[in-house]
């Protein structure tokens, strides 16, 4: 059935066909090739709900563009070993090519799998979806960074010095080679529905109104950001009304398009080819991409993490749960009008403001004293861009427990945000329109005691 050189092309979050290394390697070193995708979440995180619609559709689009050049998108339900082994031994594959990801448990998983198959085939894993490797960027101690601002000075100028060399993708295209490659047939049924990545019940329709997973729109995203919001990103990124920020939080983590990809976009501007304001707020986004960097690094280095504090201080006998308020906080219910916004924002959309994260997070973790871990699982199941080494420092960062992390005395006050940054509760206006009703409940908690409360808790856990 195969010729000689036929490559099994793992897909995992690498959906694109742009800047994907096993992909280059696969067209300038295979006869014939067989994509495949493996749903397998047994092996590491579960996805949550909207991360799941994500996968679906995009997919959907890898599987459309690869049409185009001849070839079939084989998906999988399973163990990704066994499925593997079987289709090695079908096909008689002599590569397997895949981009690494790094989450402890998939980490793991790789490792084990990469053992188990070197004897039958060729194993070529490459380093993707981050600027640099986890475990290379260490401090001058050999130790893992566990603040941001040193990492950032570390990092930052590496990607100067790999401008020229590495991040010129943009013009980078795979269509033309992908047709010369031959797919390999097989029998069966693997259509995309057998993954069962979408629930039963509608809920979840609602979101192709606000996103079009896929590589397809990322190029095209990245010039409206350029073009529409950079300018005035380091003020505008904080205003939740505003269209400020990229979207590009939920293309990253799916690998529909890499970090270096979009700092080549923005490399000009760095360089002085736009306004001053124009470049400040340039570096600033730079920042929260490597701030994403960092997050994936601190959870390699601290796999616990993704459970158990950074801080031990903080075990699980510090915080309270009460399932009635937290629900009313998952609802959108608290009667603090910017919290109940950003939850409903987040039903709806599957998406919050980065600024209204943080505010909800600091009102459930502090004014309400609920375990963070909560907070966390409610995020990853219902945010399209759940990743689990964001999702995990960000909570930890606001309740006070992970690495480089708020400081205690630090309680966002909701009413204070929402008169800075909502000025007009636009914000607010748009998504609990109710909030100006007489009806409208009263907040669960009193926000100036039990900020005090919080602030008493985390005075007696740090001198106990």
């Amino acid at each position: 059935m195969a010729s000689n050189n036929t490559s099994i092309l793992w897909f995992r979050r690498d959906l694109r066909l742009q800047d994907n290394p096993a992909l280059d390697w696969v067209c300038e070193n295979s006869e014939t090739v067989l994509p495949v995708y493996i749903h397998s979440d047994e092996e590491h995180w579960p996805m949550g709900g909207a991360s799941r619609w994500w996968l679906h559709h995009s997919l959907q689009q890898l599987e459309k563009q690869l049409q185009a050049a001849g070839l079939k998108l084989h998906v999988f339900k399973g163990d990704s070993q066994q499925v593997l082994q079987s289709l090695i031994a079908q096909t008689e594959a002599t590569d397997l090519v895949f981009n690494k990801l790094y989450e402890p448990a998939i980490c793991l998983r790789d490792s084990v799998l990469t053992k188990k198959l070197d004897h039958s085939v060729a194993v070529h894993a490459f380093d993707s979806g981050l600027f640099t490797v986890p475990g290379e960027v260490l401090n001058n101690q050999q130790l893992p960074y566990r603040v941001f601002t040193p990492f950032y000075k570390k990092i930052r100028p590496m990607l100067d010095m790999q401008s020229e060399r590495q991040f010129d993708v943009q013009q980078s295209t795979r269509g033309a080679s992908l047709k010369t490659l031959k797919p390999v047939e097989l029998d069966g049924n693997d259509d995309l529905s057998t993954l069962d990545l979408l629930d039963e019940n509608s809920w979840h329709d609602k979101l192709s109104s606000y996103w079009q997973p896929g590589e397809q729109n990322t190029a095209a995203l990245v010039e409206a950001f350029i073009d529409n919001a950079l300018d005035d990103y380091q003020v505008g990124r904080d205003i939740p009304s505003r269209d400020a920020t990229s979207m590009l939080s939920a293309h990253l983590h799916f690998g529909e398009i890499t970090p270096q990809r979009i700092y080549a976009a923005i490399w000009p501007i760095l360089q002085g080819q736009h306004s001053a304001s124009a470049m400040n707020s340039a570096e600033v986004f730079i920042k929260q991409l490597l701030w994403r960097e960092f997050a994936h690094h601190v959870l390699w280095h601290f796999p616990h993490t993704a459970e158990r504090p950074m801080n031990t201080r903080y075990k699980h006998s510090f915080w309270r749960f009460d399932e009635k308020e937290f629900s009313r906080w998952t609802r959108g219910e608290t009667g603090v009008p910017i919290v109940d916004a950003g939850m409903k924002q987040l039903w709806e959309t599957g998406w919050m403001h980065n600024r209204v994260r943080m505010i909800v997070s600091s009102f459930l973790t502090k004014n309400l004293g609920i375990h963070w871990i909560y907070g966390a699982r409610w995020f990853w199941d219902t945010l399209v861009d759940a990743d689990l080494a964001n999702n995990t420092m960000g909570w930890q960062w606001v309740a006070g427990c992970g690495v480089d992390a708020a400081p205690y005395y630090r309680v966002f006050n909701p009413l204070r945000q929402a008169q800075r940054f909502d000025q007009n509760n636009q914000y607010i206006d748009r998504w609990v329109p109710e909030h100006i009703e007489l009806d409208y409940p009263q907040p669960m908690v009193d926000l100036a005691s039990s900020r005090d409360e919080a602030l008493s808790r985390y005075k007696l856990n740090i001198s106990s």
